[in-house]
């Protein structure tokens, strides 16, 4: 267990989803420091950071009173990156445990996927809560709108600043759409939410259709049969996919939920699914969940996860050598930290105590 100078941790109502306990309640007191120029740092104890250079633990690096939930989270650096907040607020890390509020262009709504290619090319789709969404751009200098659309932006690829790919966006947030630098292409109409490696190397998926765009036609593959079968019974929930994380054009992930029980409401056992680079294979099944995604490579071979649970608590799961366990943590949001096996997660409470940004370090 973590130990913070001043803290309280309580650990309440831990609920039992098949292999593993989700944490319903988790409660923090984090000491604050207001450091030159309105930066925010969170107080922690110099035992605490030796014991995490020992053993790898989730530990706070900002705390915001009031900050509620973390929607979105992305690092371009191991003490650089960006948080923001479902109050529409955007804080750019500055150092370790340092942070500063930035004016961003949304009003009236939140950021829900962000990405990057440096520190000066950050990207974010902010859903807004009249309809619609839009994507900005950070330029090192200031956040600016880039690109409206009648959807929702799901998730971003962000190969340069002049190569990005942005998922959903249509009507009913489908869509995939480039922007080269000057204009804006409709790639497809059809896919939700993906990820690219490059513009030969893009993934989306629609249903339990996985698919592939080499730069001039997608190519689609059934994964159905690689989900667990059903156990039968009425009113069952087909399986379906829910996010994709390409890492390399051999080492590519893709998760979803199984067969799930009677009402949508039910989920289904967790999957997670492996191509590498000829097949796709199911790498492994996990408790009941609702929808994982914000999906981050751990920097080991395995995979950062989050999702709402069948009782709509939030939690933390991790895939690594054929295994998801949960990390019991009531994340909403994970990033990797470049070039490294560390990582930062949003925070899923509202409770004015609790940090809001973790790293995993």
């Amino acid at each position: 267990m973590r130990k913070l100078c001043g803290s309280i941790m309580r650990r309440i109502e831990a609920e039992k989803i098949g292999r593993v306990t989700v944490m319903r309640q988790k409660l923090f007191r984090v000491p604050m420091v207001l450091g030159a120029g309105g930066a925010i740092a969170a107080a922690m104890l110099s035992g605490a950071q030796a014991a995490s250079a020992a053993t790898p633990s989730w530990h706070p690096v900002l705390s915001v009173p009031g900050g509620g939930v973390t929607e979105a989270l992305v690092a371009t650096g191991k003490t650089s990156g960006w948080a923001f907040l479902g109050n529409g607020a955007a804080y750019q890390r500055v150092g370790a445990t340092a942070w500063k509020n930035v004016a961003f262009p949304g009003t009236n709504g939140y950021v829900d996927a962000a990405a990057a290619s440096s520190p000066s090319n950050v990207w974010a789709a902010f859903q807004s809560a009249a309809g619609g969404s839009q994507v900005d751009r950070w330029n090192g200098r200031k956040w600016s709108t880039v690109k409206s659309f009648p959807g929702s932006v799901t998730s971003l690829s962000v190969l340069g600043p002049n190569d990005v790919w942005a998922f959903g966006g249509a009507s009913y947030n489908e869509g995939v759409f480039h922007f080269d630098g000057r204009r804006w292409a409709e790639v497809s109409s059809t896919l939700l939410g993906g990820s690219a490696t490059s513009d030969r190397d893009v993934w989306a998926f629609s249903g339990t259709q996985l698919a592939h765009y080499d730069g001039y036609k997608w190519t689609e593959t059934d994964v159905a049969g690689l989900f667990p079968p059903s156990s039968g019974g009425r009113g069952v929930v087909a399986p379906s996919l829910t996010g994709v994380l390409a890492l390399a054009p051999g080492n590519v992930f893709a998760v979803g939920v199984g067969w799930g029980g009677t009402g949508g409401g039910s989920g289904g056992p967790a999957v997670v699914l492996h191509f590498n680079g000829h097949n796709w294979g199911r790498a492994a099944t996990g408790p009941y969940v609702l929808a994982p995604k914000s999906l981050a490579s751990d920097g080991r071979g395995g995979l950062w996860m989050t999702s709402d649970t069948h009782q709509n608590f939030q939690v933390l799961l991790h895939y690594s050598a054929g295994q998801i366990v949960n990390a019991n943590e009531p994340f909403t949001s994970v990033a990797r930290i470049p070039g490294t096996a560390q990582a930062l997660g949003g925070n899923a409470t509202g409770v004015a105590t609790m940090p809001v940004v973790y790293q995993y370090s």
